[in-house]
């Protein structure tokens, strides 16, 4: 897929999109549902195809649904709500221990990295994961250096789909939305984009929570980041 010669930035999702961290979602939760008394019965219940139609909305998000789904409780459950704050201590913990220790990157990550860089075009990776955890990953993954700028869930007021984290991710890297493009992998990814007046390209991979995402309207869609040139 070639970009219009308009485009003059990059911005580009983390998870789902360069890499694929489903495993490390995966054992981190189980670890910190093992710290909160879960039985292993609860615990099983938060598995793979569980945590792939959950995750993109930020920690404490994955934590109060993954707590309800293993205690059989409604998301807005009061006692879920009272336990998130001890679950993410926890959570935090295990992930800064075991980041990057069952993902890996996608085919075609590095290879589209490069030829962007090549191509002069500055880039920032905007993900809804906490900040600390998204630069751990990119660094241990070998991928940090192509990113001006890093920014998670909680280097803004708003998270994505909110359009707040791409117009001010627009600003650091001094772009105009319309010339900077966001490739994501889910329908979070395309609405912030599209609100916040970014051209959007979507992976045929990823986290797509349940919808196919060759029904959410973008740009294009690609199989590779590297089939993204300008």
């Amino acid at each position: 897929m070639t970009l219009p010669s308009s485009i003059a930035a990059a911005i580009i999702d983390l998870d789902g999109t360069m890499v694929d961290t489903l495993g490390d979602f995966v054992v981190v939760l189980h670890h910190t549902l093992a710290d909160m008394g879960c039985h292993p019965v609860e615990i099983a219940r938060v598995d793979r195809p569980f945590v792939e139609l959950t995750v993109g909305k930020g920690t404490e998000d994955l934590l109060r649904r993954s707590l309800a789904h293993a205690w059989g409780l409604p998301d807005d459950d009061a006692e879920v709500a009272e336990n998130v704050p001890m679950a993410w201590h926890h959570y935090q913990a295990h992930y800064t221990r075991l980041n990057g220790q069952h993902s890996d990157v996608y085919p075609g990550v590095i290879e589209g990295l490069q030829k962007l860089a090549a191509q002069g075009l500055p880039l920032a990776c905007l993900t809804n994961k906490p900040t600390a955890f998204a630069e751990q990953l990119l660094e241990s993954k070998g991928l940090r250096g192509y990113f001006l700028h890093v920014f998670g869930g909680d280097a803004f007021e708003r998270k994505k789909p909110d359009p707040l984290p791409l117009l001010k991710t627009c600003e650091a890297l001094g772009t105009l939305p319309a010339q900077t493009v966001m490739v994501g992998d889910s329908s979070n990814d395309a609405h912030a984009a599209t609100a916040a007046g970014c051209p959007i390209v979507l992976v045929s991979y990823g986290y797509t929570h349940g919808h196919p995402i060759a029904a959410v309207p973008a740009r294009a869609h690609i199989d590779r980041l590297d089939h993204l040139v300008l």
